[in-house]
């Protein structure tokens, strides 16, 4: 080991560190020099012999015990051939005797305390003047005796400690720079922060955070908790393998014109499917379930010079966040408007997607074959939603279309072209390609099933991608009219297989070098969706624990949910999300793409929850175990049916909601005493009737005094069930015998409602 690498471990500076290893007689002059384990072992030596020797006590003249350095000679001495242990010897040797030396010291100097203080006794009775003199300060010599024995104490106990094993509590704070990644570990904090896992722990309950040595927080919570302990929070964005493979790519060649990519987006039932299927030549719509489009769909339309890409989103209320996918991932939007409903609710929603991805937007005036058409309400309404047409003055191309006929379609494509034009829309044509999922699945025969949009560079057979947690060799690429291709490039809508598993509809997808890399990137997205689930799942726990605290027992649904592809699941646990009140609630125990396991039952068990299956069913080990255990499965092929269903088990977990209404209402004229009845009102009925088996209330001065229930209700002699209104009676309250003149009867009913979302 070098000086400096020394000078390092021991935390000092090498120019120190050499001044203090000369002054130890040891020859080493510069940082560079190597140091043996003889060398450390005389430098210790010296350090303990210059900062712990023994000193030696003696006596001033006035009295006071004093601590005497050792002598240059003795110091040379200790640091000879001798051992460290006869060193020791001899030093409690000496100490010994000079404590012999204080004690025969110290009868001589009680014998001097008596007498100085004879002395001025005898003095102050002697004095003239009457101001008594200042006495000599007495000397204590017992305190003295314990200084000593105590500094004798203090040095034998630093010489049977090793140096190298002391450690100094610094003297004031030192202020650090914590790093601090998205996620950490509570006990990893404070070991950064070089204190104990419970103050980090008490210093989360304070900020309202629950949280053991043992669980994860996130960064924004760990700087606060940092700089409220008094360090500085530095946030560190992780270098993720992701980020360094990713990061790394590069395209060559310059950007080149592309085709347009268009999404159809508007209001359901408004003929969006419709119209697509008159320009592709098809009949789409025919296989969707309800006449409605519940997947994103996108096809390719070959054009005369050109060739435009087509996306078909839903327009049901719980496909939003597909329809904000598609605007996303587009260049222009056909916004389709029928003419006899003109703008409608998933309209207004369309509208402001397509402007906040900020993308061009063309209006298509469907239904204009109809008679009840209205192109130009369509038209006004439009302009109220900042949309103005081009022959009213503004900027957005309207073009009348029927989808049946096919009227103005071909002025609708001419109108996209032109839009394409002036967008100069272009990408790089070469080099590994990236792009977005537009949709996934899973099926049966084929396994992971992804429809990829290319947004740059070229796609191949062979080529490895990763999107999301999702990776894969591509196998087969097909286009949207099913034919194999051999690749793909920008603007191309195609359907790609040999993914290992469904990825997330919305994800970005990249093609990297290796399986390796593929892998790595995978297994950190994992890591981190998984940290951030863990801490999402402790924060709603304990929301829930609080809530539930103020408010009462809350009614929880379990779902476990299984779609064919990934957006239709994402869309339906939106919408389930957002089904209950403050009341009850759906939780989304789980989602899925892909038919109902045995796994998906099993979780249903252990968490009671319900099994909803959408355009997939129950393989039969599942249906077994569905059967064995009455576990509550049904399956749907329309969205809006399925919502329904699940509102409607959750309208069924809700208390019901119990009315009163008032039945009549009788005035006491007198109190009677009977012998057989006790005590008995004499009463009006002034409002509906007295009933004898409803409960009753007793009020005076309009408030309520007793309720219970009748015990008598009789007319004149006769015992009755009913007096109507203006009719004298006899009314007995049961256990109740405190009624006076002028108190009121009031008779009520309870009625039970179900309660509703």
């Amino acid at each position: 080991m070098k000086v400096k690498d020394f000078a390092k471990a021991l935390k000092t500076e090498p120019s120190v560190l050499l001044e203090r290893m000369q002054s130890a007689g040891l020859s080493h002059k510069s940082e560079s020099d190597e140091i043996t384990p003889s060398d450390k072992q005389a430098l210790l030596l010296f350090l303990k012999d210059r900062k712990s020797g023994p000193k030696k006590v003696v006596t001033t003249s006035d009295g006071d015990i004093k601590a005497k350095p050792k002598s240059s000679a003795t110091r040379k001495k200790t640091s000879s051939g001798k051992s460290f242990t006869d060193n020791i010897e001899a030093k409690r040797k000496a100490a010994a005797e000079q404590l012999k030396e204080q004690q025969k010291k110290r009868e001589d100097q009680i014998k001097e305390a008596i007498r100085l203080k004879q002395e001025q006794a005898k003095a102050s009775k002697k004095s003239v003047t009457g101001i008594p003199q200042k006495p000599t300060q007495p000397v204590d010599v017992k305190d003295q005796l314990s200084k000593a024995a105590n500094e004798y104490a203090r040095k034998e106990s630093s010489f049977s400690q090793d140096s190298s094993h002391q450690f100094e509590k610094p003297d004031e704070f030192i202020k650090k720079d914590i790093e601090i990644p998205s996620t950490i570990l509570v006990g990893e904090l404070a070991k950064l922060m070089s204190i104990k896992g419970g103050e980090v722990v008490k210093e989360l309950m304070s900020l309202g955070v629950m949280a053991t040595i043992n669980d994860s927080i996130d960064q924004e919570t760990a700087i606060l908790v940092t700089e409220e302990i008094g360090h500085n929070g530095v946030q560190v964005v992780d270098e993720s393998v992701e980020d360094q493979i990713i990061g790394q790519i590069e395209y060559s060649e310059d950007q080149s014109p592309r085709s347009p990519v268009v999404t159809v987006m508007g209001h359901v039932d408004h003929g969006k499917t419709s119209l697509l299927d008159y320009i592709r030549k098809s009949k789409v719509a025919d296989g969707e379930a309800g006449g409605i489009t519940q997947h994103i769909g996108a096809y390719e339309v070959e054009l005369k010079d050109s060739k435009i890409t087509f996306i078909d989103t839903p327009g049901h209320a719980a496909f939003s966040q597909m329809r904000a996918r598609g605007a996303n991932t587009t260049d222009v939007v056909i916004l389709v408007v029928a003419a006899n409903d003109s703008v409608m609710p998933q309209t207004e929603e369309a509208i402001n997607h397509a402007k906040a991805a900020e993308v061009s937007m063309v209006v298509a005036i469907n239904k204009i074959d109809l008679q009840d058409a209205d192109a130009e309400k369509v038209k006004g309404d439009l302009a109220a939603k900042d949309l103005v047409p081009e022959d009213w003055g503004g900027n957005v191309q309207m073009i009348p279309v029927s989808a049946q006929t096919g009227e103005g379609i071909d002025k609708l494509l001419e109108a996209v072209a032109l839009e394409s034009e002036l967008l100069e829309l272009k990408a790089h044509h070469s080099g590994p390609a990236q792009g977005v999922i537009l949709e996934a699945e899973l099926d049966k025969f084929k396994g992971a099933v992804a429809t990829l949009l290319i947004q740059n560079g070229t796609l191949k057979v062979g080529d490895m991608i990763v999107s999301g947690m999702s990776y894969g060799k591509v196998k087969n690429i097909s286009s949207s009219s099913s034919s194999k291709l051999k690749k793909a490039g920008p603007s191309d809508a195609i359907e790609v297989l040999g993914l290992n598993s469904a990825p997330d509809a919305g994800e970005s997808f990249q093609v990297v070098k290796s399986e390796k890399e593929a892998r790595e990137i995978a297994q950190f997205r994992e890591s981190s969706i998984k940290d951030k689930k863990v801490l999402k799942q402790r924060d709603e726990n304990l929301g829930n624990l609080f809530e539930n605290m103020g408010s009462g027992s809350k009614k929880i649904l379990n779902v476990v949910l299984k779609a064919d592809v990934a957006g239709t699941s994402e869309a339906i646990s939106a919408a389930l999300h957002d089904a209950g009140n403050d009341e009850a609630s759906i939780k989304i125990v789980s989602t899925g793409v892909g038919g109902i396991s045995e796994s998906d039952v099993n979780l249903a068990l252990a968490t009671e929850s319900i099994v909803l299956g959408f355009n997939v069913r129950a393989d039969n080990a599942a249906k077994k175990l569905v059967e064995e255990n009455d576990v509550s499965l049904s399956y749907h092929s329309i969205i809006y049916e399925l919502i329904d269903d699940a509102k409607a088990r959750l309208t069924g977990m809700l208390d019901p909601i119990i009315k009163e209404e008032i039945v009549g209402n009788a005035e006491v004229l007198e109190v009677f005493n009977s012998p057989k009845f006790g005590q008995v009102a004499g009463c009006m009925v002034v409002e509906g009737s007295i009933l004898i088996n409803k409960p009753v209330r007793v009020l005076r001065d309009d408030v309520v005094i007793h309720q219970g229930e009748l015990d008598s209700l009789r007319r004149f002699k006769d015992d009755v069930g009913e007096v109507k209104n203006g009719t004298e009676c006899g009314i007995g309250i049961r256990n109740y015998k405190d009624i006076k003149p002028g108190d009121k009867i009031e008779v009520y009913d309870r009625k039970e409602e179900a309660q509703s979302l």
